[in-house]
Protein backbone atom coordinates (compact mmCIF):
# COMPACT_ATOMS: atom_id res chain seq x y z
CA UNK A 1 0.00 0.00 0.00
CA UNK A 2 2.97 2.41 1.15
CA UNK A 3 4.48 2.10 -2.54
CA UNK A 4 1.24 2.24 -3.62
CA UNK A 5 0.69 5.87 -2.67
CA UNK A 6 4.46 6.93 -3.12
CA UNK A 7 4.19 6.06 -6.96
CA UNK A 8 0.60 8.15 -6.99
CA UNK A 9 2.74 10.99 -5.45
CA UNK A 10 5.56 10.34 -8.50
CA UNK A 11 2.82 10.77 -11.09
CA UNK A 12 2.35 14.23 -9.28
CA UNK A 13 6.09 14.95 -10.38
CA UNK A 14 6.52 16.92 -7.37
CA UNK A 15 9.71 18.64 -9.14
CA UNK A 16 7.24 20.43 -11.29
CA UNK A 17 5.09 22.12 -8.68
CA UNK A 18 8.25 24.77 -7.61
CA UNK A 19 8.13 26.43 -11.27
CA UNK A 20 4.21 27.57 -10.84
CA UNK A 21 4.75 28.11 -6.74
CA UNK A 22 7.77 30.56 -7.56
CA UNK A 23 5.27 31.78 -10.36
CA UNK A 24 2.72 32.63 -7.96
CA UNK A 25 4.56 34.10 -5.39
CA UNK A 26 6.74 36.52 -8.15
CA UNK A 27 3.36 37.50 -9.02
CA UNK A 28 2.19 38.69 -5.85
CA UNK A 29 5.18 40.06 -5.08
CA UNK A 30 4.90 42.13 -7.88
CA UNK A 31 1.45 43.12 -7.43
CA UNK A 32 1.85 43.61 -3.47
CA UNK A 33 5.44 45.74 -3.87
CA UNK A 34 6.46 43.18 -1.17
CA UNK A 35 6.58 39.56 0.37
CA UNK A 36 2.79 38.91 0.54
CA UNK A 37 1.24 37.47 4.35
CA UNK A 38 2.25 33.75 5.09
CA UNK A 39 -1.18 32.97 5.04
CA UNK A 40 -1.54 33.90 1.17
CA UNK A 41 1.57 31.91 0.44
CA UNK A 42 0.86 28.83 1.91
CA UNK A 43 -3.24 28.77 0.66
CA UNK A 44 -2.19 30.12 -2.95
CA UNK A 45 1.34 30.19 -3.93
CA UNK A 46 1.99 26.43 -2.34
CA UNK A 47 -1.20 24.60 -2.06
CA UNK A 48 -2.89 25.32 -5.11
CA UNK A 49 -0.05 24.76 -7.55
CA UNK A 50 0.00 21.61 -6.16
CA UNK A 51 -3.15 20.59 -6.82
CA UNK A 52 -3.77 22.58 -10.05
CA UNK A 53 -0.30 20.46 -11.11
CA UNK A 54 -0.74 17.25 -9.69
CA UNK A 55 -3.74 16.87 -11.42
CA UNK A 56 -2.05 17.96 -15.02
CA UNK A 57 0.51 15.24 -14.37
CA UNK A 58 -1.00 12.67 -13.01
CA UNK A 59 -3.50 12.71 -16.01
CA UNK A 60 -0.55 13.40 -18.42
CA UNK A 61 1.11 10.07 -17.07
CA UNK A 62 -2.17 8.25 -17.84
CA UNK A 63 -2.42 9.21 -21.48
CA UNK A 64 1.52 8.61 -22.27
CA UNK A 65 1.99 5.43 -20.76
CA UNK A 66 2.87 3.78 -24.28
CA UNK A 67 5.35 7.17 -24.60
CA UNK A 68 6.47 5.81 -21.09
CA UNK A 69 7.13 2.38 -21.82
CA UNK A 70 9.80 3.47 -24.45
CA UNK A 71 11.37 6.45 -22.77
CA UNK A 72 10.86 6.42 -19.19
CA UNK A 73 10.45 2.26 -17.96
CA UNK A 74 10.48 3.34 -14.42
CA UNK A 75 7.88 5.23 -13.92
CA UNK A 76 5.08 3.36 -11.84
CA UNK A 77 2.31 2.97 -14.33
CA UNK A 78 5.16 1.24 -17.02
CA UNK A 79 6.57 -0.77 -13.57
CA UNK A 80 2.75 -2.49 -12.80
CA UNK A 81 3.08 -0.76 -9.29
CA UNK A 82 -0.32 1.41 -10.09
CA UNK A 83 -2.91 0.63 -12.79
CA UNK A 84 -3.58 3.42 -15.19
CA UNK A 85 -7.41 3.62 -13.91
CA UNK A 86 -5.89 3.93 -10.78
CA UNK A 87 -4.10 7.01 -11.51
CA UNK A 88 -7.33 8.29 -13.59
CA UNK A 89 -9.53 8.31 -10.52
CA UNK A 90 -6.49 9.96 -8.30
CA UNK A 91 -6.01 12.62 -11.20
CA UNK A 92 -10.47 13.34 -11.02
CA UNK A 93 -9.58 13.85 -7.00
CA UNK A 94 -7.08 16.44 -7.73
CA UNK A 95 -8.77 18.21 -10.02
CA UNK A 96 -12.12 18.83 -7.97
CA UNK A 97 -9.79 19.16 -5.35
CA UNK A 98 -8.04 22.40 -6.88
CA UNK A 99 -11.68 23.93 -7.31
CA UNK A 100 -12.25 23.59 -3.80
CA UNK A 101 -9.26 24.94 -2.79
CA UNK A 102 -9.95 27.93 -5.59
CA UNK A 103 -13.22 28.71 -3.99
CA UNK A 104 -11.99 28.46 -0.70
CA UNK A 105 -9.09 31.25 -0.78
CA UNK A 106 -10.13 32.92 -3.79
CA UNK A 107 -12.86 35.32 -5.21
CA UNK A 108 -15.36 34.47 -7.85
CA UNK A 109 -12.91 36.25 -10.73
CA UNK A 110 -9.66 34.77 -9.74
CA UNK A 111 -10.89 31.62 -9.08
CA UNK A 112 -11.73 31.43 -12.81
CA UNK A 113 -7.95 31.11 -13.49
CA UNK A 114 -7.70 28.55 -11.85
CA UNK A 115 -10.79 26.32 -13.58
CA UNK A 116 -8.55 28.04 -17.09
CA UNK A 117 -5.21 26.46 -15.53
CA UNK A 118 -7.06 23.24 -15.27
CA UNK A 119 -9.29 22.95 -18.75
CA UNK A 120 -5.92 23.88 -20.31
CA UNK A 121 -3.66 20.71 -18.77
CA UNK A 122 -6.67 18.37 -20.02
CA UNK A 123 -6.84 19.79 -23.55
CA UNK A 124 -2.71 19.31 -23.26
CA UNK A 125 -3.33 15.68 -22.32
CA UNK A 126 -6.50 14.07 -23.29
CA UNK A 127 -8.87 13.27 -26.13
CA UNK A 128 -9.59 14.77 -28.43
CA UNK A 129 -7.52 17.97 -28.05
CA UNK A 130 -4.47 16.50 -26.88
CA UNK A 131 -2.27 19.49 -27.63
CA UNK A 132 0.63 17.20 -26.75
CA UNK A 133 0.66 15.71 -30.11
CA UNK A 134 0.32 19.44 -32.25
CA UNK A 135 4.01 20.21 -32.56
CA UNK A 136 4.48 24.08 -31.72
CA UNK A 137 1.06 24.68 -30.11
CA UNK A 138 2.98 22.20 -27.05
CA UNK A 139 4.97 24.30 -26.07
CA UNK A 140 2.83 26.97 -25.87
CA UNK A 141 0.13 25.32 -24.15
CA UNK A 142 2.99 24.88 -21.22
CA UNK A 143 4.66 27.65 -21.15
CA UNK A 144 0.90 29.48 -20.96
CA UNK A 145 -0.35 27.20 -17.91
CA UNK A 146 3.06 27.52 -16.40
CA UNK A 147 3.50 30.79 -16.22
CA UNK A 148 1.50 33.51 -17.96
CA UNK A 149 -2.23 32.42 -16.32
CA UNK A 150 -0.47 32.26 -13.19
CA UNK A 151 1.74 35.42 -12.95
CA UNK A 152 -1.22 37.53 -14.26
CA UNK A 153 -3.83 35.72 -11.57
CA UNK A 154 -1.49 36.28 -9.14
CA UNK A 155 -0.83 39.81 -10.01
CA UNK A 156 -4.57 40.51 -9.58
CA UNK A 157 -4.80 39.37 -6.11
CA UNK A 158 -3.89 42.95 -4.50
CA UNK A 159 -4.24 45.47 -7.27
CA UNK A 160 -5.30 45.77 -10.83
CA UNK A 161 -3.61 44.86 -13.95
CA UNK A 162 -0.84 46.79 -15.10
CA UNK A 163 0.85 46.59 -18.66
CA UNK A 164 3.86 46.04 -17.36
CA UNK A 165 2.47 43.42 -15.56
CA UNK A 166 1.47 41.06 -18.84
CA UNK A 167 4.89 42.33 -20.95
CA UNK A 168 6.70 40.31 -18.25
CA UNK A 169 4.54 37.56 -18.23
CA UNK A 170 4.67 37.54 -22.16
CA UNK A 171 8.76 37.49 -22.05
CA UNK A 172 8.59 34.66 -19.50
CA UNK A 173 6.20 32.57 -21.48
CA UNK A 174 8.89 32.72 -24.29
CA UNK A 175 11.03 32.08 -21.94
CA UNK A 176 9.38 29.11 -21.02
CA UNK A 177 7.90 28.17 -23.82
CA UNK A 178 11.56 27.25 -25.37
CA UNK A 179 12.81 25.58 -22.45
CA UNK A 180 9.77 23.34 -22.69
CA UNK A 181 10.93 21.93 -26.00
CA UNK A 182 13.87 20.45 -24.01
CA UNK A 183 11.83 17.69 -22.82
CA UNK A 184 11.00 16.40 -26.30
CA UNK A 185 14.77 16.01 -26.25
CA UNK A 186 14.40 13.08 -24.02
CA UNK A 187 11.24 11.66 -25.32
CA UNK A 188 12.68 11.68 -28.72
CA UNK A 189 12.48 8.09 -29.20
CA UNK A 190 8.82 7.27 -27.65
CA UNK A 191 7.54 10.45 -30.02
CA UNK A 192 8.77 8.68 -32.77
CA UNK A 193 7.87 5.64 -32.87
CA UNK A 194 4.21 6.56 -31.88
CA UNK A 195 4.28 9.61 -34.24
CA UNK A 196 3.80 11.91 -32.04
CA UNK A 197 4.43 15.61 -33.45
CA UNK A 198 7.30 17.51 -31.38
CA UNK A 199 9.38 20.49 -32.63
CA UNK A 200 12.58 18.01 -32.65
CA UNK A 201 10.88 15.66 -34.75
CA UNK A 202 9.69 18.12 -37.48
CA UNK A 203 12.20 20.85 -37.12
CA UNK A 204 14.96 19.10 -36.61
CA UNK A 205 17.63 18.60 -33.71
CA UNK A 206 19.72 21.06 -34.67
CA UNK A 207 16.65 24.06 -34.88
CA UNK A 208 15.04 22.78 -32.03
CA UNK A 209 18.51 23.30 -29.84
CA UNK A 210 18.45 27.12 -31.15
CA UNK A 211 15.00 27.73 -30.19
CA UNK A 212 15.42 26.33 -26.89
CA UNK A 213 18.56 28.55 -26.22
CA UNK A 214 16.64 31.49 -27.87
CA UNK A 215 13.76 30.80 -25.56
CA UNK A 216 15.87 31.35 -22.81
CA UNK A 217 17.97 33.96 -23.34
CA UNK A 218 14.64 36.26 -24.26
CA UNK A 219 14.90 37.96 -20.82
CA UNK A 220 18.45 37.74 -20.14
CA UNK A 221 18.10 40.23 -23.39
CA UNK A 222 15.27 42.15 -22.80
CA UNK A 223 14.96 43.22 -19.23
CA UNK A 224 18.14 44.46 -18.53
CA UNK A 225 17.39 46.79 -22.30
CA UNK A 226 13.88 47.43 -21.03
CA UNK A 227 15.57 48.79 -17.46
CA UNK A 228 16.80 51.36 -19.39
CA UNK A 229 13.62 52.45 -20.18
CA UNK A 230 10.38 51.27 -18.36
CA UNK A 231 11.30 48.80 -16.04
CA UNK A 232 13.38 48.99 -12.72
CA UNK A 233 16.92 49.60 -13.16
CA UNK A 234 16.75 45.91 -10.82
CA UNK A 235 16.31 43.95 -14.03
CA UNK A 236 19.49 44.48 -14.85
CA UNK A 237 20.35 41.50 -12.53
CA UNK A 238 19.36 38.92 -15.37
CA UNK A 239 22.95 39.63 -16.70
CA UNK A 240 24.34 37.22 -14.02
CA UNK A 241 22.53 34.07 -15.39
CA UNK A 242 24.49 34.52 -19.09
CA UNK A 243 27.27 32.24 -17.42
CA UNK A 244 24.65 29.87 -16.82
CA UNK A 245 22.76 29.86 -20.34
CA UNK A 246 26.55 29.01 -22.05
CA UNK A 247 26.47 26.43 -19.91
CA UNK A 248 23.23 24.77 -21.22
CA UNK A 249 23.62 25.56 -24.20
CA UNK A 250 26.88 23.15 -23.96
CA UNK A 251 24.41 20.55 -21.85
CA UNK A 252 22.08 20.31 -25.41
CA UNK A 253 24.75 19.40 -27.42
CA UNK A 254 25.12 15.45 -26.57
CA UNK A 255 22.30 13.57 -26.33
CA UNK A 256 23.87 11.73 -22.86
CA UNK A 257 22.97 14.93 -21.26
CA UNK A 258 19.89 15.82 -22.59
CA UNK A 259 18.31 15.04 -19.26
CA UNK A 260 20.63 17.32 -17.22
CA UNK A 261 20.11 19.67 -19.87
CA UNK A 262 16.25 19.78 -19.15
CA UNK A 263 17.09 19.96 -15.66
CA UNK A 264 18.78 23.19 -16.03
CA UNK A 265 16.33 24.78 -18.01
CA UNK A 266 13.83 24.01 -15.66
CA UNK A 267 15.39 25.57 -12.55
CA UNK A 268 16.63 28.30 -14.98
CA UNK A 269 13.34 29.38 -15.60
CA UNK A 270 12.20 29.73 -12.29
CA UNK A 271 14.75 31.50 -11.05
CA UNK A 272 14.22 34.04 -13.87
CA UNK A 273 10.76 34.28 -12.82
CA UNK A 274 11.92 34.91 -9.39
CA UNK A 275 14.28 37.27 -10.12
CA UNK A 276 11.18 39.35 -11.62
CA UNK A 277 9.31 38.90 -8.18
CA UNK A 278 12.31 40.22 -6.61
CA UNK A 279 12.38 43.12 -8.39
CA UNK A 280 9.62 44.50 -7.99
CA UNK A 281 9.62 43.45 -4.79
CA UNK A 282 12.17 45.86 -3.01
CA UNK A 283 14.63 43.11 -2.85
CA UNK A 284 17.71 45.17 -4.45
Amino acid sequence: MFEKIIALIRTMRPMTWISVIITVFAGMMISLGNVPPAKDIISIAVLLPIFVLGYANSLNAYTDYKIDKITRPGRAIPQGIIERKTVLYFSVFIFLGALIVAFLVLNLFLSFFVVAGLLLATAYSASPVRIKVHGPAAPLSIATGYVFIPLVGASLIYAQIHWYVLLIALVLTAQTAGASISKDFIDLKGDAALNVSTVPLEMGLERARAIVVLGLATPLVLFPLLSFTVLPGAFLIYLVLIPWLFYITRLYTHEKTYEKAYIHSFFFCAISIFLSGIAYGGGF
